[in-house]
């Protein structure tokens, strides 16, 4: 799903981390389910998505990026 929303939107970056002990950065942004999506702009937080259930909902959120 991730890829198919960002197929209209090459200018955005999408950085896949790894969590879990002796990774605190997912934990640093409070997440606690995978998948998360964390959607940063100018460094500060746009939108999130926590388990999003179909395209739309990652779509949604890459129009706030705008």
């Amino acid at each position: 799903m991730i890829h198919e929303a960002l197929e209209d939107h090459p200018d955005v970056r999408h950085v896949r981390i790894e969590d879990g002990k002796g990774y605190p950065l997912g934990r640093s942004y409070q997440v606690t389910l995978w998948p998360t999506l964390v959607f940063l702009k100018d460094g500060k937080e746009i939108a999130r998505l926590v388990r999003p259930g179909d395209v739309r909902d990652i779509e949604d959120a890459l129009e706030r990026l705008a």
